[in-house]
């Protein structure tokens, strides 16, 4: 856990752009409001290989967003019984669902089909509030937590766990 929570500091101060951060734990936190294995989120995972995006972030949203959708089930639940049951849209799912290819997506299940929907929707803004406050961090926070004696001394073990060998 100190180690994940490592990461993400390294990556907040490494020289990495805010958007490729940000799209990290956008991803992650599509991925991990959808059910996990489902043909969306290995269309994301092989994005995220393809697109030079932050995968330490990738996986703490992945981490974090699974605990949050349990809570969330019950709206994705309710929002994919409303989009599915719609009754200007049967002849379209009908149509649609008749496709063994989209059946294998599984979106005629209410939890998969609106934790689609939520998770989609929800990243965009979460791309761009991530990115404000990884941009604020980098401008007021950066140079105040590198001061933390805590932190320093975290970095000389780790300067001497590799001078030493003990490194990786």
């Amino acid at each position: 856990m100190i180690r994940q929570v490592l990461k993400v500091f390294k990556a907040l101060n490494s020289n990495e752009k805010p958007w490729q951060l940000s799209l990290g734990l956008a991803f992650g936190g599509i991925i991990g409001l959808m059910p996990l294995w489902t043909p969306h989120n290995i269309v994301l995972l092989f994005l995220a290989f393809i697109i030079n995006l932050n995968f330490a972030l990738l996986l703490v949203g992945v981490f974090f967003f699974s605990g949050i959708a349990y809570i969330l089930d019950p709206l994705f639940h309710q929002i994919g019984l409303a989009v599915l049951t719609s009754d200007g849209m049967q002849e379209f799912w009908n149509s649609f669902f008749s496709n063994s290819l989209f059946l294998f997506d599984r979106l005629n299940n209410t939890l998969v089909m609106g934790s689609l929907i939520f998770s989609l929707i929800s990243a965009v803004p979460l791309f761009f509030l991530i990115n404000v406050l990884i941009r604020k961090y980098r401008e007021r926070l950066k140079d105040l937590i590198e001061k933390v004696p805590l932190l320093k001394s975290l970095k000389l073990a780790k300067a001497f766990d590799t001078f030493s060998g003990g490194g990786s």
